[in-house]
C-alpha cells in the first residue's frame, strides 16, 4: 500500500469516526429530550389551557433563539435552550393528550405513538441506506409546510364561523403526516451526511425532534378521527 493510499484510508477512518461521534451526540440529545418532554407534560397537566399556551409561546421562542442566535451562544446555553424547548413541547402536548384521555381514547394515543415509532424506524432505515440523494426534497418540503400552515389557518377561521371541518381536517392530517414523513427522511439523511465541526448537533436534533413530534400529532388526529367515525 502506497503512502497516498494510507493517507486516504486514514482520512476516511477519521471522517467515519467523527461522523459516528456526531450521530451519537444527536441521538443522545434526542433521548434526553424525551425525558424533558415527559416532564413538561406533567407540569402542564394541572395548568390546562394556560399550560398549552405557555408551551406554544415558549417553543416558538426557543426555536427562534436557536435559529438566529445559535452562533452567539455557548454550548451550555444552547443545550439549555434545547432542553427548555423540549419541556415547552411537552407542555403543549399535555392538553392535547388529556383531551383524548378524557374522551376515553387512551388506546388511540398508544396506537398513534406506536405507529409513529414504527414509521420513524422504517423511514430512517430507508434514508440511511438509500443511495438516492434526498437533499433536493428540502425546497418541496418547505413549500408543503407553508401550504399546510395556510390550510390550517383557513380551517381555524372557518371553524370560528361554525363551518364543519371534519373531513377537511382529516384530509389535512393525512397530508401533514405524509409531509412530515418526508421531513423525517430528509433530516435523517442530513444527519447521516453531517460532519463534526461543520454541522451543529443541537440544530440537527431540533430538526429531527420537530419532524417526529409533528408526525405524531398528525397520526394522532387521523386515528382520533377514525375512532370517532366507528362510534
Amino acid at each position: 500500500m502506497s503512502f497516498d493510499q494510507m493517507d486516504l484510508t486514514y482520512g476516511r477512518a477519521v471522517s467515519q469516526a467523527r461522523r459516528g461521534t456526531l450521530v451519537g451526540q444527536v441521538m443522545g440529545l434526542l433521548a434526553f429530550s424525551m425525558l424533558f418532554t415527559a416532564g413538561g407534560y406533567m407540569v402542564a397537566r394541572p395548568l390546562g389551557f394556560t399550560g398549552m399556551i405557555l408551551g406554544l409561546v415558549g417553543s416558538i421562542a426557543c426555536v427562534l433563539a436557536l435559529s438566529f442566535a445559535r452562533t452567539k451562544m455557548s454550548s451550555g446555553v444552547a443545550l439549555g435552550v434545547f432542553y427548555a424547548f423540549s419541556v415547552f413541547e411537552g407542555m403543549m402536548l399535555g392538553l392535547i393528550i388529556d383531551q383524548y384521555l378524557a374522551r376515553g381514547m387512551g388506546m388511540v394515543v398508544v396506537n398513534a405513538a406506536s405507529t409513529t415509532a414504527a414509521l420513524v424506524l422504517v423511514l430512517s432505515a430507508y434514508a440511511w441506506t438509500t443511495k438516492r440523494d434526498l437533499s433536493g426534497m428540502g425546497t418541496y418540503l418547505m413549500a408543503g409546510l407553508l401550504a399546510v400552515l395556510l390550510a390550517g389557518l383557513v380551517m381555524m377561521v372557518l371553524s370560528l364561523f361554525g363551518v364543519p371541518m371534519g373531513i377537511f381536517g382529516f384530509l389535512l392530517s393525512v397530508v401533514t403526516a405524509v409531509l412530515f414523513s418526508g421531513f423525517v427522511m430528509f433530516d435523517m439523511q442530513r444527519l447521516k451526511n453531517a460532519r463534526e465541526g461543520q454541522d451543529d448537533a443541537i440544530m440537527l436534533a431540533v430538526g429531527i425532534y420537530l419532524s417526529i413530534f409533528n408526525l405524531f400529532l398528525a397520526i394522532l388526529r387521523i386515528f382520533g378521527f377514525l375512532s370517532s367515525s366507528d362510534d
